[in-house]
């Protein structure tokens, strides 16, 4: 009875775990919106469901000793930041042009290589985000260790059900977007999706700028660089 009780709270925090990280509207979560407001809802859901592949992957990653090269390399951490927000930005360019490509001709938009990928997109900007890693660097050191003592069968459960919270999450937000739509003019809609569009590009150079910053303050820590004030 209480090894029932251990994987039902397993299952309850796992799930809420993955939905309460998922809320915040990053990188990817502005693009499957986008997706399913220019495209439908199943194109909204790939890039969703190649955001959460990503996520998986930087799980097993971190695992793996990403978490000591960050720590102990702020150059690399600072690099991570500027190539992530020139992904970002090249993401966010080409949808755009992309869209006004098409917007006089819904097959051109159908057929262009950005469309055709919507999974890979999801991944990709995922991938690329710093926040990402970020944020399953603190659950890895916090909540997910706690239920690795548990035992491994509910800590294996407890992360099966973050991924079920974060694609019923981007099931329900591509969902709302979906319906959005259908009471948005056409006006509206091509608004909505410029608007997504520049989002991204807009997160894309504010990593740039971070970054940076970062790296502009690593240098100046190891004396490369003599400012006087």
């Amino acid at each position: 009875m209480s090894q029932l009780i251990v994987i039902f709270k397993a299952l309850f925090f796992g799930f809420t775990t993955g939905l309460l990280s998922s809320i915040p509207l990053g990188p990817s979560g502005i693009e499957s919106v986008k997706r399913t407001v220019s495209q439908g809802y199943k194109q909204g859901l790939l890039v969703s469901l190649g955001a959460i592949s990503a996520d998986f992957a930087y799980l097993l990653i971190i695992n793996a000793g990403l978490s000591s090269l960050l720590a102990s390399n702020k150059r690399t951490e600072s690099l991570f930041w500027i190539i992530s927000g020139i992904i970002l930005s090249i993401i966010g360019y080409i949808s755009i042009k992309s869209h006004r490509e098409a917007s006089s001709d819904m097959k051109l938009l159908k057929g262009s290589k950005i469309s055709s990928m919507p999974f890979l997109a999801g991944f990709i900007i995922t991938f690329s985000n710093p926040m990402t890693p970020s944020l399953w660097l603190t659950l890895s050191g916090t909540v997910i260790r706690a239920w690795y003592y548990v035992s491994f069968t509910a800590y294996y459960i407890f992360i099966f059900s973050i991924i079920i919270g974060m694609i019923a999450w981007f099931s329900l937000l591509n969902y709302l977007a979906l319906k959005g739509t259908k009471v948005l003019k056409p006006s509206h809609f091509n608004a909505t999706s410029k608007l997504l569009n520049y989002s991204i590009i807009i997160t894309g150079l504010g990593f740039i700028i971070f970054g940076f910053l970062n790296l502009f303050h690593v240098f100046r820590h190891l004396g490369f660089l003599k400012i006087a004030f």
